[in-house]
């Protein structure tokens, strides 16, 4: 009798890429035959164990049909193979006579390299992920089990194994080897219902970005998980278009759609208007449709499918029907303010992926969601984000109150991706105020360095919602064609919620006051003061109410409000938290203080009281925040005139303190004065990049004031950065100011001497 390598062998033996021999399966066995995929040079190894044997294959006189026999164990499998619409098929069910007996079915996968992509089904919703890392990791794999599919890139073949009428383990073992290359995932069942049945399948797709449609094409009306509303799939083939840019959208059918004539329809979902009607046809396995992309103005678009002369009313949204966003980015900038879409937050909690992205709550640190393909609506929501922008805090509010607040009081904005900046498609400093979207979780590298960047030399950002720019994620294979993000980890630390090894940072004693400076935090386990907007995160205390902080603040001038004017609005959700509270001229706060308190009831780890904040302007950046995921909630509340006011004068007051980005610097010369208001300089960077987990790593900051002087003996205030972590390019603007020396005084907390270079100074604009 033949026999084949179990799993723990064939993982020692695996080929390196795919350069070696493939072992001979069980179905090689079985079925040897030129020209299926599954028995070809590119196929995987596969192994099958029942009750912890080989299966011994009989043939028949049938060439589609043998008997597994396992020796003295009364148990007997049919196997038959057949081809359905490209896609062969090895069935695996019990024989008519056999008894039906319960023993454990071992089926183990061994990869090559070549095969890194997966696709499965996981509560109703489509999900993928690599079979491992470029860091040699294997991602969480609570979601990968029967049923998943797996994809050869280079070899262009698809194969999978389902298994129906069978229990099997919830949890398959995964594994990879960074010395064979090969990764390996064990299946466990057990057999002993008549309705089992085990389908290995493989099968060379037509479509290389959507390989797995024709296998769920296949199942459609058989499998129970494909529901009625699982088709169409809509996909552009990009999130991000510029107006006169022809772009592609496909779209999956259902297989009994082939044929049929439909159109893709354009909305512009801030204005309710249609823009586009493209006629086109189903076809299978994916339709692609030519979509002209003319005339479209900067904002957010919908997309939906309908049958040919269908009428639809742009005003009305229907969750219910399959829709997709695209954001229409300018295709040169002529705006004074840019809207930034958090689309790396929006890939990372789509259904596609984002069941278990937060591995760092477990412990895991290999979570990746899967990001290009389907986007999610309802029941199993395959098409439109989990962080919708019409659902959870109804973003969609916050878009339309823009467009209005932009025609009444003079000012143009434009909108783009988060991707659109790490790409270099647009750039910030090509705007006087940058606004980012609600709840900004994660970023890519690139992105962040971008608003650093544009932050330190002047630049004017207004944050929303909470957890700003938390996690650093990474598009795998690459930022320009990604198929997976990845979550590489925190540029900040939660303080609570932690695993009880870790030791949160120390912000302020236990019996400080609310209102006390942090001057001196113990950074314990943290990986702290990295976050590009000074920020953590909390919760907005439950049953707190927004009140107003600091009246006097030019932001409030002439509104004629005290200390403690309620501001009305339906507050709530995760909000943005300042590292250091007495960096922020805070305009709005929670009327009560309270530890930080997590979700699911932990309870922080950081015991001080601190105010959450609603509104606050940093006071060295130009940098706001508009806290409280809720916000756009408020802005649509008819009761909010007062919110909505502040929040208008919040956007005037950071761009209208914009600094021309072009005016020359001023030589600091020591025998004449010169009138300045801004001050550009280096510090440190502190942040060695060419390490890969630099983000992963406390990093020093200074602490400094910076003034000037006209006769070298009385010296005043130019700028005051005794709070929060310092490093690189800065940029101080003040009232105009008449000086001869300037003067930087400060420490480092690494205790290294103090220093500057490079500085600039810019002359004050003629009145």
């Amino acid at each position: 009798m033949n026999r084949f390598v179990v799993w723990s062998i064939a993982l020692l033996l695996a080929p390196t890429c795919g350069s070696a021999q493939r072992a001979r399966s069980f179905v090689d066995r079985a079925f040897a035959a030129p020209g299926q995929p599954l028995l070809s040079a590119d196929a995987p190894d596969i192994s099958l164990l029942i009750a912890s044997r080989e299966p011994t294959i009989e043939k028949t006189d049938r060439p589609d049909f043998v008997r597994l026999t396992l020796g003295d164990i009364p148990l007997r499998l049919d196997m038959r193979y057949e081809q359905r619409n490209g896609i062969d098929l090895y069935r695996l069910r019990h024989s008519q006579n056999t008894e039906l007996r319960g023993e454990q079915i071992r089926f183990t996968w061994t990869f090559p390299a070549t095969y890194n992509e997966s696709m499965t089904f996981d509560t109703g919703a489509l999900q993928g992920q690599p079979l491992y890392l470029p860091n040699g990791k294997v991602p969480d794999n609570q979601f990968t089990n029967w049923g998943s599919l797996f994809y050869n890139r280079t070899a262009n073949l698809a194969v999978g194994v389902a298994m129906d009428g069978a229990e099997f383990s919830r949890h398959a073992r995964r594994g990879h080897s960074r010395f064979t290359g090969s990764s390996t995932l064990q299946l466990m069942a057990i057999t002993g219902n008549p309705a089992m049945e085990m389908t290995l399948f493989a099968y060379r797709p037509k479509d290389a970005t959507f390989w797995w449609a024709e296998w769920y094409q296949l199942r459609a009306g058989v499998d129970p998980n494909i529901p009625s509303n699982f088709f169409p799939i809509l996909s552009p083939g990009e999130l991000s278009w510029k107006s006169g840019d022809p772009q592609n959208v496909a779209v999956i059918p259902h297989p009994r759609d082939n044929g049929r004539k439909m159109e893709l329809v354009l909305i512009d979902e801030i204005r309710r208007q249609i823009t586009q009607r493209v006629p086109f046809e189903y076809q299978l396995p994916v339709t692609r449709i030519h979509v002209p992309a003319v005339n479209l103005r900067s904002g957010l678009y919908r997309l939906i499918v309908l049958s040919q002369g269908e009428q639809v009313d742009p005003a009305a949204l229907d969750l219910n029907r399959k829709l997709t966003n695209i954001i229409v980015c300018p295709a040169r900038p002529t705006a004074q303010v840019l809207y930034v879409a958090p689309t790396d937050m929006w890939l990372a909690y789509s259904t596609n992926g984002g069941h278990d992205y937060h591995g760092w709550r477990t412990g895991y640190d290999g979570s990746v969601g899967y990001s290009p393909t389907v986007m999610s609506s309802r029941q199993h929501r395959l098409n439109n984000f989990f962080y919708s922008l019409y659902e959870r805090y109804s973003d969609i509010h916050h878009w339309r109150y823009l467009d209005d607040l932009a025609a009444r009081d003079k000012f143009t904005i434009e909108y783009a991706t988060q991707h659109d900046v790490a790409l270099g498609r647009v750039k910030l400093e090509d705007y006087a105020l940058v606004l980012i979207g609600n709840h900004s979780e994660f970023t890519t590298v690139e992105s962040y360095r971008a608003f650093q960047r544009y932050l330190g030399n002047g630049g004017g950002v207004l944050i929303h919602g909470g957890d700003s720019f938390a996690v650093r994620v990474d598009y795998i294979p690459n930022l320009s064609a990604p198929r997976y993000i990845w979550q590489r980890g925190h540029f900040w630390t939660h303080l609570s919620d932690q695993p009880s090894s870790f030791a949160s940072p120390t912000l302020l004693p236990a019996d400080a006051p609310p209102d006390a400076p942090i001057r001196d935090p113990k950074p314990g386990s943290a990986i702290d003061y990295l976050n590009v907007f000074h920020t953590t995160v909390g919760y907005w205390i439950p049953g707190s109410k927004a009140v107003i902080a600091d009246p006097r603040h030019p932001i409030l001038k002439g509104l004629n409000i005290q200390p403690g004017t309620e501001v009305p609005g339906p507050w709530g959700g995760e909000v943005d938290f300042a590292y250091e509270p007495a960096a922020w001229n805070i305009i709005v706060r929670s009327d009560r203080a309270a530890p930080e308190d997590r979700e699911f009831g932990v309870d922080a780890y950081d015991p001080t009281p601190l105010h959450r904040i609603g509104i606050a302007v940093h006071k060295n950046e130009r940098l706001g925040m508009i806290c409280g995921e809720n916000f756009p909630n408020i802005l649509a509340a008819p009761e909010a005139t007062l919110y909505r006011e502040i929040y208008r004068r919040t956007l005037r007051y950071l761009l209208d303190n914009a600094k021309p980005a072009n005016r020359a610097a001023v030589e600091i010369r020591l025998d004449q004065p010169v009138t300045i208001d801004t001050l550009r300089y280096d510090l440190p960077a502190f942040i060695d990049e060419s390490k890969p987990l630099w983000h992963l790593t406390a990093a020093p900051y200074a602490h400094y004031i910076v003034e000037g002087s006209t006769d070298g003996v009385t010296w005043f205030l130019l700028a005051d950065r005794t709070h929060g972590p310092w490093r690189g390019t800065k940029t101080d603007t003040f009232p105009a100011v008449e000086v001869r020396q300037i003067r930087f005084r400060g420490t480092f907390s690494n205790g290294e001497p103090f220093t500057v270079r490079n500085v600039a100074a810019f002359a004050a604009a003629a009145r």
